[in-house]
C-alpha cells in the first residue's frame, strides 16, 4: 500500500482547496447577516389570528351567565366569530405579483434569470425582436436574481447590486 508522493501531494492540494472553499462560503454568509441587509430569501406571509374586541365580549359574557345559554347558543356564536377572523386573514393574504423581467441583447443565443424566488434554478427567457423577456409569479419582498446569457452570469444594469453580487428586485 505504498502511493507516489504525489498521490499524496495531490491529495493535499484537494484537501486544502476545498477548506478554502468552504471557509469562503462560511464568510460570505456571515458577512451577509452581519451587514444589515434584508434580503428576504423564503418571505412567507404570517396571518395575524386577532379577533375583533366586539365578537369577544358577547361570547364571554354568554359563558358566564348561564351553562344552559351556552350550550343552546355555541354554534351560532362560533359561526360568527370565526367569519370575521376569516376576513381578517383573507384580506391580509399575499398573493403572487406577475413580474417582467427583460434582458436586451441581439446577438444572445440563450438566456436564462435566476434568483432566490426560483430557489436558484435557471429558468429560460423568450426572445422577441431582440429583448429576451420571462413572466414570473413572485410573492411580495426583495429578491437577488441574476441573468445566464449563453453560460456566464450578467447583472440587470438597471437594477440596485445585493451585497451577494446579484440585481434585487423589489416585488409590492
Amino acid at each position: 500500500m505504498t502511493k507516489s508522493k504525489t498521490f499524496w501531494a495531490a491529495l493535499a492540494g484537494i484537501c486544502l482547496a476545498l477548506m478554502v472553499f468552504a471557509g469562503y462560503s462560511v464568510y460570505e454568509r456571515i458577512s451577509l447577516h452581519f451587514s444589515g441587509d434584508t434580503i428576504e430569501v423564503h418571505p412567507v406571509p404570517v396571518p395575524q389570528e386577532e379577533e375583533p374586541a366586539a365578537v369577544e365580549k358577547p361570547a364571554r359574557q354568554a359563558a358566564t351567565k348561564a351553562p344552559e345559554i351556552k350550550a343552546a347558543t355555541k354554534a351560532p356564536e362560533a359561526k360568527a366569530a370565526a367569519q370575521p377572523a376569516a376576513q381578517v386573514a383573507g384580506a391580509e393574504k399575499s398573493h403572487a405579483v406577475k413580474t417582467a423581467f427583460e434582458y436586451k441583447d441581439a446577438k444572445a443565443k440563450s438566456v436564462q434569470i435566476a434568483g432566490s424566488f426560483t430557489s436558484w434554478k435557471n429558468i429560460r427567457m423568450t426572445k422577441k425582436n431582440g429583448v429576451w423577456k420571462a413572466d414570473i409569479f413572485i410573492l411580495p419582498g426583495t429578491y437577488p436574481y441574476h441573468f445566464t446569457v449563453d453560460g456566464k452570469k450578467k447583472l440587470d444594469p438597471g437594477k440596485p447590486k445585493a451585497p451577494t453580487g446579484d440585481s434585487l428586485v423589489d416585488v409590492n
